[in-house]
């Protein structure tokens, strides 16, 4: 009984984390009236952290460089200092932004989720689903778009085929 206490505990635990930051759906004044910060549309800044297959990429900054590539206006990755679900499964969170030719970042923070496996993403997924996430997913990463108020819901959904096209990821919403 005291294990089933604890996994239950520690459930609650990781849900309550998850909706207070993977969802990345918070609002701060500041990151909201901030404009990203355009990246330069070449070779990844990591060495040896170029996609190795389709969908596949090392490290945050190889996704938005990706984004980019595609077209898209995306931040330098700022990776979050504060303990969360992703950390605590081992993998690490970015905030960062991520717009369209269509105008302006949706209200709330987009992030970056590095996950340190398939299965840990894999779990992470029905979570995000469950608090009204919409993400796009590749091997080991996520990137979990704004959805703190319905303008922001909707331009995530209208972004999210986007990014998914252009990570060669998928729409998970």
């Amino acid at each position: 009984m005291n294990t089933r206490t604890r996994t239950v505990g520690t459930l609650a635990a990781l849900t309550l984390t998850l909706a207070l930051t993977a969802c990345s759906s918070e609002d701060s004044g500041d990151q909201a009236d901030a404009q990203p910060s355009v990246t330069a549309p070449a070779a990844s800044t990591s060495p040896g952290a170029s996609p190795k297959s389709a969908g596949h990429y090392d490290s945050a900054q190889d996704i938005a460089d990706a984004l980019t590539a595609a077209g898209l206006t995306a931040s330098k990755p700022q990776e979050q200092t504060e303990e969360n679900y992703i950390s605590q499964v081992g993998g690490t969170a970015y905030d960062f932004t991520v717009t369209d030719q269509a105008g302006t970042a949706a209200p709330g923070t987009t992030g970056i989720n590095m996950f340190p496996n398939p299965e840990a993403l894999a779990a992470w997924i029905p979570l995000s689903k469950q608090f009204g996430g919409v993400a796009v997913t590749g091997d080991t990463w996520a990137v979990s778009l704004p959805t703190k108020s319905k303008a922001a819901r909707d331009d995530s959904k209208r972004l999210a085929p986007e990014i998914a096209e252009a990570l060669d990821g998928t729409v998970q919403q």
